[in-house]
């Protein structure tokens, strides 16, 4: 039943534009089953924002959204970023011929995802589109990766956000590709936007959508004063110490590495901070 729900198709109406969900289906983390594509546009014009995984459900997924809701066939291609449940799915889609789009530090992640197709265009922070008569602004808003792409429709007051917000629970932020100082940085950028709605990365439209980000901050910042403390308490620890002892209840174990990655994105915070400091693979507390 779940994996039904997290399928169905949802689509936002506006003056000239709509926004179509469409979850794609993709091996992704636990406890997601999809991964959000979002078609926006009209019968005249559209655009996608991501593709999904590569294979042929991408694809059917897609052709029967436009069909339903009366959708152009995609002009353009916009990859919030380069994760292969993301963006490695535009090889599904190659005969739209559309003008595929990542951010300038996201050039290399996204060739090499997309390969053989060797082409991208860029977008960067400020950048506007115009689709179906209405304004869409780019927004730079790197912390899951260093190019994160968000977009937002003012007219709607709609920001589609890539894993920069997922429906369940948090993303995971780590190396190589994210930063947690860039993350948080974001989030309170994000939150200054005026918003009804908010388009995650994956599972459904988010209602609440400074509520939901409030959570987000709040979680990361939990889960640094976490750290903190157990430095404090037992003054030498690894980074697969502190996960052990932050993550106790996982999902499933699957996702235990990026759990790690979180921790060690969030030391890196601290020690870019000068709270903490790295002995070989262990980290103490800066005196």
């Amino acid at each position: 039943m779940t994996k039904w729900i997290e399928r169905m198709m949802t689509v936002i109406d506006g003056n000239q534009l709509k926004i179509i969900r469409v979850p794609i289906p993709t091996p992704t983390l636990l406890p997601h089953f999809t991964t959000n594509g979002y078609l926006i546009g009209n019968e005249n014009e559209s655009i996608l924002v991501d593709a999904g995984y590569d294979q042929p459900e991408t694809r059917t997924e897609l052709d029967e959204a436009l069909k339903r809701n009366g959708i152009a066939i995609p002009h353009a291609i916009i990859l919030t970023h380069s994760h292969p449940d993301h963006a490695p799915g535009v090889r599904q889609l190659m005969d739209w011929n559309p003008v595929i789009y990542c951010h300038q530090n996201e050039k290399q992640a996204t060739l090499s995802a997309i390969s053989p197709v060797d082409k991208v265009s860029f977008l960067n922070d400020g950048d506007v589109m115009h689709v179906g008569g209405e304004e869409i602004q780019v927004i730079h808003a790197p912390g899951h990766t260093a190019g994160q792409l968000n977009l937002y429709i003012p007219s709607m007051e709609i920001l589609v956000a890539g894993d920069n917000i997922v429906a369940e629970g948090t993303s995971w932020i780590g190396p190589p590709d994210g930063n947690m100082s860039d993350y948080l940085s974001t989030l309170y950028r994000l939150k200054e936007l005026k918003m009804k709605k908010i388009g995650p990365g994956h599972g459904g439209w988010i209602e609440k959508p400074y509520e939901h980000i409030e959570f987000v901050i709040q979680r990361r910042l939990l889960r640094e004063n976490q750290i903190v403390s157990l430095l404090k308490q037992h003054q030498k620890l690894t980074s697969v110490d502190l996960t052990n002892m932050i993550y106790q209840e996982l999902p499933h174990p699957s996702v235990y590495e990026v759990a790690r990655r979180t921790t060690e994105a969030h030391l890196i915070k601290l020690i870019k901070e000068g709270s903490v400091t790295k002995q070989d693979s262990i980290f103490l507390l800066k005196e």
